[in-house]
């Protein structure tokens, strides 16, 4: 019985440890720190994680009084008993990861009104005018088994804001996407697929919230393909992350040159199905400031795009029904019942996608379009049209 024990303590223990070096390199990605900096953190987590169930088997697993062999945790030596003790704490907020993510399922799935899945890859088998859909880039990863990496998820999520009259009128409809990380895996003709789709929604105006460019080489071709968006319907955008590594100020003059209107650290009034409508964007803490506050008077529904979901509480004192992010990617790779493991955010994966109702704000995170690493499990690309009631 005492070696189950022992047992049990010894996975527990790895598990915590694993878990201490997530949120660490998690939360590291929420800051404006160097790509040197986190690649310092990733290195370190992964070669710990792989280390850590070495060194407490040699320390404390085997011999006479190891746990694995019957050793009680109080016969090991102060220092490794400190160890244990900490790195078991930390699967509590593991465990209760893992319960809200089941809670979070149910709402989102509630909220969804629609979805379609394409296997984009698979149709362009049948379609000449697709033939770049992988990319020339080469990555081992886009031969992962089950990469969903060249599929697209298109659904239509609903949502209601405090309005009481909201659900009497046609609802505004906001086609999002985010994250697109142009960087030739996937292709470009991947892209023109999911510019195809966005038209077919005919929403009322078409928002990306950041993360255009990862190879610049590719911007023009980025903005050839997104220009024709801009003749169906307003388009506003921020950058991220991955474009403050960059030239951004020429990324987001060149967009704005096509038609797109940037609306970084500032706001744009509207008019759309009859309504009045804001847009306001953060690119924070990566680009300048949050949008100036404003006279909410005589405004039917208030939007703050925010490449980061983790300003929701800036959306939230500032009166903002409806704030639209990304830069999480869902997580990439989804694990069965226990959910995203990885997510770039001071709030770990709790708000790694989906739709969340905090009081009167709605948070809705892209899971995104690209990606510089080329995997996608359980996490597929996803492209939305949120059909607001205001």
């Amino acid at each position: 019985m005492q070696q189950l024990i022992g047992w049990f303590i010894f996975l527990l223990s790895c598990i915590g440890h694993t878990e201490l070096w997530v949120m660490v390199v998690n939360r590291s990605h929420a800051f404006s720190l160097n790509a040197t900096h986190l690649r310092i953190f990733r290195t370190l987590h992964e070669l710990l994680i792989v280390l850590f169930p070495w060194l407490l088997l040699w320390n404390c697993g085997l011999g006479r009084r190891g746990l694995l062999t019957g050793g009680l945790l109080s016969e090991q030596t102060a220092f490794w008993q400190t160890i244990l003790w900490i790195t078991m704490s930390a699967t509590i907020p593991w465990f209760v990861g893992i319960l809200r993510w089941q809670w979070k399922r149910r709402f989102e799935f509630s909220k969804v009104a629609t979805r379609e899945i394409f296997d984009v890859a698979l149709i362009a088998q049948q379609d000449a005018t697709l033939r770049n859909i992988r990319g020339s880039r080469w990555h081992p990863l886009i031969f992962w088994p089950w990469n969903e990496i060249l599929t697209l998820e298109v659904n239509v999520k609903q949502i209601q804001t405090s309005n009481p009259q909201a659900s009497l009128r046609r609802p505004v409809r906001i086609a999002h996407f985010s994250d697109l990380h142009f960087i030739d895996c996937p292709g470009v003709d991947f892209y023109r697929f999911m510019v195809i789709k966005v038209l077919e929604m005919q929403a009322d105006a078409i928002v990306f919230t950041g993360d255009l460019i990862d190879k610049p080489e590719l911007m023009a071709t980025a903005v050839e393909i997104l220009r024709p968006l801009t003749k169906t319907a307003p388009c506003f955008f921020i950058l991220g992350n991955h474009d403050w590594r960059y030239d951004y100020e020429h990324f987001r003059t060149t967009l704005a040159a096509s038609g797109w209107k940037c609306v970084a650290g500032t706001h744009e009034r509207i008019q759309l199905a009859d309504r009045n409508v804001l847009f306001a964007g953060s690119e924070l803490p990566w680009i300048g400031a949050a949008p100036p506050s404003v006279n909410h008077g005589g405004v039917d529904l208030q939007i703050l795009l925010s490449h980061s979901p983790d300003h929701f509480r800036f959306a939230q004192n500032n009166g903002y029904d409806v704030m639209l992010s990304g830069h999480t990617h869902g997580g990439q790779v989804v694990l069965p019942i226990i959910g995203p493991v990885y997510a770039p955010s001071i709030y770990g994966v709790s708000f790694a996608a989906g739709l969340f109702r905090l009081h009167k704000l709605t948070l809705h995170v892209s899971r995104g379009i690209g990606a510089k690493e080329p995997l996608r499990w359980n996490c597929r690309p996803e492209l939305t049209c949120l059909e607001i009631y205001c």
